[in-house]
């Protein structure tokens, strides 16, 4: 058995050369782990794509107008400024995919309150290298009974 000062020591080695080495990987890199598919053979075939600020702007607008469509008091609905969005590209179908997550609160004029979380996955066709790209197509929409952390 080692000391407890070498095993730290050894430790920390092992840290800063995994530091080191992880600076030198080649960019872009898949996605990790299951990816957002959750199928883990869809991962390799998955590049994470930076979410410009115009198609989050675009996007929260077109977000929000199918969210309210969802809940159960869309008179009264109040959207958490904390907006998530996470953009994939997938070689093997050749799309772009933004995810969107959020917040938000309906209230009844009796006074019922909902907090749901929410996430809406948008598409389109390619590798997309505009800042304008065509309308954005709705791939998948859900209301979640809790809110979204």
């Amino acid at each position: 058995m080692l000391p407890m000062i070498r095993c730290g020591a050894m430790l920390a080695v092992a840290v800063l050369a995994e530091a080191m080495l992880a600076g030198c990987a080649p960019a872009p890199q898949p996605v990790s782990g299951l990816g957002p598919t959750g199928n883990l053979a869809d991962a390799a075939k998955l590049v994470v794509v930076k979410v410009r600020d115009v198609w989050k702007y675009d996007l929260r607008l077109r977000t929000q107008s199918i969210v309210k469509k969802k809940v159960r008091f869309p008179d009264d609905v109040d959207f958490d400024d904390r907006v998530r969005y996470e953009g994939y590209y997938d070689s093997s179908r050749n799309v772009t995919w933004v995810a969107v997550y959020g917040n938000v609160t309906s209230t009844s004029d009796y006074g019922s309150v909902d907090h749901d979380g929410y996430y809406v996955v948008w598409e389109q066709p390619g590798r997309l290298q505009s800042d304008f790209p065509p309308p954005w197509q709705l791939d998948d929409a859900e209301l979640l009974p809790q809110p979204y952390n």
